[in-house]
């Protein structure tokens, strides 16, 4: 209305201020990110990515000045998609995206404030500023979260590939392989059993013996696919696979400690799987005398570790499980933690897991 403008004061030039003065915004909001001391603010390459993103939302705003209504270009879409992606593959959890949209959104709103007068016709072309911020900012968060959930769904879908594919492994090496040989030695048992009967009965004797270890390998095969009661209990389903394993030349010891109930389902059912793979890996490709697996329950995250003192490997020496150590860093990832592998030759292997825990975990 005529009657809200001061007739002394012009209407703010915004598009033109927020032009002038976007370097500095943009400065102010990186200063912002590293006074929180956020993931994003330490890596060079989210770093650059955020501020594209942000120089993009400028666009939008100034786009939505001109045409008098929001305005969000198509733009955002991959930028923020890669955003999204990015994070995922760098372990940065969703809620530093959010906290890093909500500095933006402040950050830009400040600059503003400290431009506008307080007549009645700049604060409406505010008001159209601001509701240009949000929806832009919005559409980023939807498009980024987008990108961050299905680089993990890839991530998912790749491991469940590879599991059947060790499982076909495992099946063809350990089973395939037991049931040739019987079968093998039936057929020798056919050929002799009327001229050699005593070579024929020693065939038989074989073909015993391989069917056993193939009996053997079956139930270690399946006893891995079985599900793991009761489920959520992390200790319980680590007991259980130890059980379903040929340890018997082998020191393996578990200690758990701390509550589980203050880590989520969904960390206790993935840091299993890692430890099963850390654990399996040493079993079967480290030759160890002694195997020591440790998790260690706090209000605020889950550490473990596997160590070993097989045969340990150089690192980045294509060692046959290469894939079940990126499995295990990818499963970390899923719920916001990190694996790591460190090993020497002749010195053993250790693995840690570190799950923080978010206010939405346990």
């Amino acid at each position: 209305m005529a009657g809200d403008r001061n007739p002394g004061a012009a209407v703010p030039d915004v598009e033109g201020f927020l032009e002038a003065h976007r370097a500095e915004i943009l400065e102010a909001y990186a200063q912002s990110l590293a006074a929180l001391d956020s993931p994003i603010s330490r890596d060079p390459v989210a770093l650059r990515q955020t501020l594209a993103n942000a120089e993009q939302i400028l666009d939008d705003v100034a786009e939505t000045l001109r045409a008098g209504s929001i305005r969000v270009g198509d733009s955002h879409k991959l930028i923020a998609w890669e955003v999204g992606a990015t994070r995922a593959a760098t372990g940065v959890h969703p809620d530093e995206s959010l906290r890093a949209a909500s500095v933006w959104f402040q950050t830009v709103v400040a600059h503003l404030l400290e431009r506008m007068p307080g007549d009645g016709a700049s604060m409406r072309l505010f008001a159209l500023v601001v509701l240009g911020l949000e929806r832009s900012v919005t559409a980023r968060i939807r498009e980024s979260a987008a990108g961050y959930s299905s680089f993990l769904l890839d991530k998912v879908r790749e491991a469940q590939i590879e599991e059947r594919r060790r499982i076909a492994r495992e099946l063809h090496d350990r089973i395939g392989h037991g049931l040739s040989a019987a079968h093998r030695q039936l057929e020798l048992y056919d050929m002799h059993r009327a001229s050699k009967p005593a070579t024929a009965t020693a065939k038989v004797e074989t073909a015993q013996r391989a069917i056993l270890e193939t009996m053997r390998n079956l139930r270690a095969v399946t006893g891995e696919l079985h599900p793991h009661e009761p489920r959520g209990s992390l200790e319980k389903a680590l007991l259980y696979y130890l059980e379903t394993v040929d340890v018997d030349d082998v020191d393996v010891r578990l200690r758990v400690s701390g509550d589980e109930t203050w880590a989520s389902p969904a960390v206790r059912d993935e840091s299993f799987l890692i430890l099963r793979e850390a654990t399996r890996n040493a079993l079967s490709h480290g030759d160890p005398t002694k195997v020591l697996i440790r998790v260690d329950f706090a209000p605020h995250e889950l550490r473990a570790s596997v160590d070993d003192d097989g045969l340990g490997f150089a690192e980045g020496s294509g060692r046959p499980d290469g894939v079940g150590l990126l499995s295990m860093r990818e499963r970390a990832a899923i719920i916001g933690g990190t694996a790591t592998v460190t090993s020497r030759p002749g010195h053993g292997t250790h693995v840690e897991l570190h799950v923080p825990f978010s206010r939405l975990d346990g």
